[in-house]
Formats: C-alpha cells, sequence, structure tokens
C-alpha cells in the first residue's frame, strides 16, 4: 500500500484488531497479579470490544487462522467471568453486611465465606489460563497474524503468510 492510497478495510481492521489484542495482553498481567479486582474487569471488557472487532472483520481475514484466535478472544471472556462475577458478588455482600443490623451478620458472613472460597478457585483456573497463553505462543500468533498495535510499524512477514 503506498502512502497515497486509502487503507484497506482489511489494514483498517488489522490495526484496530492489533491494538485491542495489545489492550488484552497489557491488562493480562494485573488480572494475573490479583491486587486489584479491576485488573480482571479490564481483561473482560478489552477482550469484549476485540471480539466485537473481530465480528466485524471476520470475512476479512482467511477463515483458518482467524476463527482460532477469534476462539480465543472469546474463550478469555468467558475464562475470566467466574473471577470478575465473584468479585462484584462479595464487593455487593460486603455492602450489604455493612448495612445489615448485627444479628445478620454471621449469615451474611457464611454467603461471603463461601464466595471467597468460589472466587480462590476460580483465581486458580484464571491464572492457569493466562499463563498459558504465554506459554502456547497465543501472544506471538496475534502480534504476528495483526502486528503489536503499533500503527507505525510495518507489520511482519507483510503479505506472504496470508496475513495482510
Amino acid at each position: 500500500m503506498s502512502e497515497e492510497s486509502e487503507p484497506t478495510f482489511r489494514d483498517a481492521m488489522r490495526a484496530v484488531i492489533a491494538e485491542r489484542w495489545e489492550q488484552v495482553w497489557v491488562a493480562t498481567p494485573v488480572a494475573i497479579e490479583g491486587a486489584d479486582p479491576e485488573g480482571v474487569h479490564d481483561v473482560r471488557v478489552a477482550s469484549r470490544r476485540l471480539r466485537a472487532a473481530m465480528d466485524v472483520a471476520a470475512g476479512a481475514f482467511p477463515n483458518d487462522w482467524y476463527r482460532p484466535l477469534h476462539k480465543l478472544a472469546k474463550q478469555i471472556t468467558r475464562e475470566l467471568g467466574e473471577v470478575r462475577d465473584r468479585d462484584v458478588l462479595l464487593e455487593s455482600f460486603r455492602k450489604e453486611r455493612d448495612a445489615a443490623p448485627p444479628e445478620e451478620w454471621p449469615g451474611i458472613d457464611l454467603v461471603i465465606s463461601r464466595i471467597e472460597g468460589e472466587l480462590t478457585e476460580a483465581r486458580a483456573e484464571m491464572e492457569a489460563f493466562l499463563q498459558s497463553l504465554d506459554q502456547s505462543g497465543s501472544i506471538q500468533e496475534t502480534r504476528r497474524r495483526f502486528g503489536d498495535g503499533d500503527r507505525k510499524k510495518p507489520k511482519p512477514g507483510g503479505e506472504k503468510d496470508g496475513a495482510s
């Protein structure tokens, strides 16, 4: 593509998808660390935005490699759902406890304790899943196919891999 020509739909979507994948990859370490529940939320938001872009662009890329990456985007959202749901539930029940009369605290504490146990389990599964993405080469594959989110850099591999 010359500097004077308009970018194609495919070029434009490649740039958007690259940026969206990078948002997922940047937010992932915060989710794994677990110090801030918003880290999980940020990955889920980034992955939903990614999926929306990939839905729009599905016909512009070769199905043989695009479809597995699209499924991976959906899987990321799904895998983090259990943790996010428990984080939200805990926040809600803790606020409920603060507003409840003391005689209701034991029951609410029991619910909170159960949710915390579920959260611990869900978090361990989520962390293993997210760490496997790097080990499996998924991050490198998304960067190879779409770029690294920096629109000023030339895309590696050019047209020869069917990704352009």
